[in-house]
């Protein structure tokens, strides 16, 4: 069973990455996920090598700011997975839940000296809207859709790769 992460044989067929590469990358001991590290240390080999050969060449701390670059740039992608995870805390959930809670409860105390009887179907009205801020105060809980936090159809999954391609559908420079 090969292991492949989507899209490598797409670079492979457009020639970004080498048969050598692309072979390299399958046959690693690590996941998937963690391709991009081996990828970085490509990046930063080269990096090094061209320029000692002169084929890149820079003032002093050219190479030390390259390979600063670099680690930034592997610093941003190991904070990926831990973005991805994180969570809006609990309490801010519970305490927006509360708040509407607390809401639908006094509201047809609150309407009744304004609008009389008018006041009951108002309530159903306010039920209606303040359960869906609810349901989105349990989406902003798990915003990627890692856990079903919502009993409801009503809460959305946010695709990320669905959202990066419909954002990037018109672009030229987005393979």
């Amino acid at each position: 069973l090969a292991r492949r992460a989507p899209g490598l044989d797409r670079l492979r067929d457009r020639g970004l990455v080498t048969d050598q590469e692309y072979e390299t990358l399958v046959g690693l001991a690590i996941p998937p996920a963690r391709w991009y590290l081996i990828v970085l240390q490509w990046i930063t080999a080269r990096i090094v090598k061209a320029h000692s050969e002169g084929v890149l060449t820079g003032g002093s701390g050219f190479e030390q700011l390259a390979l600063n670059k670099c680690c930034d740039m592997r610093s941003a992608c190991m904070t990926i997975p831990d973005e991805l995870a994180a969570r809006m805390p609990l309490a801010y959930v519970h305490f927006t839940h509360l708040l509407v809670d607390i809401l639908l409860l006094i509201a047809p105390f609150g309407l009744y000296p304004n609008l009389g009887w008018f006041s009951i179907p108002m309530t159903g009205l306010f039920n209606l809207f303040f359960r869906g801020l609810i349901e989105l105060s349990k989406s902003f809980l798990d915003p990627f859709g890692n856990r079903r936090v919502s009993i409801s159809g009503l809460s959305a999954d946010i695709s990320i790769d669905t959202l990066i391609g419909e954002v990037n559908a018109g672009s030229l420079v987005w393979p």
